[in-house]
């Protein structure tokens, strides 16, 4: 029997449920931030027993066309990444003797440019498992994830904004006592947090476009009432939207 696909709209609240592997070796592909945000989802699915996912299904949960969704999957499969079947293939899953990090289901909630998605991938490669802190430097951050220095801060600032990380900034003393800047200090925050936050934003704007909608009908009531010698029936299209 065919299982369901994990809901990633839906946040598991369960530890043992809420994270899914990637192995460590996926940076040696030098993967395009497109190809590691569509691999990384197919892994999270086939962990969470998802499969046979269309390529329809896969560029709606990750909100991309299904083009470049069937444009990358192929790549993917040349490169022997995942099968025909959209799985990841074994010797992938088997890649740099099981050893792996993982990253958690509800990433994909947020719809992250792939830049800041592979960013946010890669502090959770390096972290600290014990103080979810790590330190590396912009240049670090880009060399290793194949992207710009300009790229790799703009990636850290979605993150901070969408509230999946704190920055500190730290300052360093030589040994001729003078003072330089040091690397920044990261902490990967519970994505509860951050979900909490996804949710009132998007709250807000339902009300910001309610509101809108209300000022525009109120608009269009007003020219509609101000028009010479305006037929009777002129409030009916007016309201029409």
């Amino acid at each position: 029997m065919r299982k369901r696909r994990l809901p990633i709209d839906w946040p598991k609240r369960d530890p043992r449920h809420y994270r899914f592997p990637l192995p460590n070796a996926v940076w040696e592909y030098a993967l395009k931030p497109i190809e590691f945000v569509i691999l990384s989802y197919l892994c999270c699915q086939h962990y969470h027993g998802g499969t046979n996912l269309s390529p329809e299904i896969v560029a709606k949960d990750i909100h991309m066309t299904v083009g470049t969704a069937k444009k990358y999957l192929s790549s993917l499969i040349s490169k022997g990444l995942i099968t025909d079947e959209r799985s990841p293939s074994s010797a992938f899953q088997r890649a740099d003797d099981r050893k792996f990090f993982t990253l958690p289901n509800e990433i994909f909630l947020f719809n992250l440019p792939s830049s800041a998605f592979v960013v946010y991938a890669y502090l959770l490669l390096i972290e600290d498992r014990k103080t979810h802190t790590c330190h590396p430097s912009y240049n670090a951050i880009a060399v290793e994830t194949g992207m710009t220095k300009n790229t790799a801060m703009k990636s850290i600032g979605v993150l901070l904004n969408t509230g999946l990380i704190t920055m500190e900034r730290s300052q360093y003393f030589d040994k001729h006592g003078m003072k330089w800047n040091g690397n920044n200090l990261y902490t990967i925050l519970p994505t509860q947090r951050a979900i909490d936050a996804f949710y009132q934003r998007q709250l807000y704007q339902l009300e910001l476009d309610s509101e809108c909608r209300r000022v525009r009908q109120r608009q269009e009531k007003s020219a509609c009432n101000r028009l010479p010698n305006a037929a009777p029936s002129c409030e009916s299209p007016c309201f029409a939207l």
